[in-house]
């Protein structure tokens, strides 16, 4: 019934040849799996900031009814809003404005908590740069 394979015959070696094969090719179907998995995670994050930074910045004032970064008066302040990166300005948004957490945050947007913290302090020193304040 059972067979020790040897590989020495010609049926053994066909068999290991072909076990080989199925190893290799599932082992490369798992890659391009994940990776594909990995590149539509990416995407779907980046249409997810977008929307949100979008009601972010749609979102009406009571007074004026204008979006937020077009009711900013300081033109230095909104010009450095307006250049930042959409993942820094997100980040800083939502621990500025909504008082999220920089863990919170991160988890979100699927970085270490470092990194959020680095990006949150570099805006803070690029506004307070922009805007002629002192640095730390």
């Amino acid at each position: 019934m059972w067979e020790r394979n040897d590989g020495i015959s010609e049926s053994h070696i066909l068999q290991n040849q072909f076990t080989a094969y199925l190893v290799t090719a599932i082992h490369r179907r798992k890659i391009q799996y994940m990776r594909s998995k990995i590149q539509i995670h990416q995407c779907e994050i980046s249409l997810e900031i977008q929307e949100h930074l979008m009601s972010l910045l749609t979102e009406p004032d009571m007074q004026d009814n204008l979006p937020l970064l077009e009711q900013l008066e300081n033109m230095k302040l909104r010009k450095t809003m307006e250049q930042a990166k959409e993942r820094d300005l997100y980040i800083f948004l939502a621990k500025a404005l909504e008082g999220r957490s920089l863990a919170e945050i991160a988890a979100k947007l699927g970085i270490g908590y470092n990194t959020a913290a680095s990006v949150y302090y570099r805006m803070i020193e690029r506004l307070k740069k922009e805007l002629g304040g002192e640095k730390e």
